[in-house]
């Protein structure tokens, strides 16, 4: 993974977690912080892509259709390549935990390939995504406390 994007995107989320979202006009001015602490140009616009593409998979584009029931998910070979047995396996138990639905694990697989990752994403970074994308998607917040409290427990 592109690890100067996630440092980039991390110091984001811990700047503006009390913040519901920065204003459009605020934008160079995070930009102008960004530059200061010492991100590149490019890093900081992977990661700004990123985030808009976050708010596109907490749309309802990976909504589930209506009455269809839950299935066993198949990786491709490609997402093989990001995603080790343990960090297939951990999606799966916060599926059978109520943590994920379909469609918060479909937006978790799609930001962990929006990272453009050289290397399979660790445990830790994927835990990072999976909080990511369940805090940015409307009545899962109490998903996001239950993974952090059951993340302090094996810690």
């Amino acid at each position: 993974m592109k690890t100067e994007v996630m440092d980039v995107l991390q110091y984001i989320f811990e700047r503006f977690q009390e913040q519901e979202f920065v204003a459009v006009e605020k934008t160079q001015s995070l930009v102008n912080e960004l530059k200061e602490v010492g991100f590149r140009t490019g890093e900081i616009d992977s990661a700004l892509d990123w985030l808009d593409g976050l708010i596109d998979a907490s749309s309802d584009s990976f909504a589930p259709v209506a009455g269809s029931q839950q299935h066993t998910r198949v990786y491709h070979p490609y997402e093989l390549a990001f995603f080790s047995v343990e960090c297939r396996g951990f999606l799966y138990f916060l599926e059978q935990a109520g943590v994920l639905d379909s469609h918060s694990r479909e937006a978790v697989i799609d930001r962990v390939l929006a990272l453009e990752a050289q290397t399979p994403v660790d445990l830790d970074q994927l835990k990072w995504v999976v909080s990511m994308v369940l805090f940015n998607i409307p009545g899962k917040e109490e998903a996001v406390i239950w993974l952090e409290n059951i993340d302090a427990c094996f810690h």
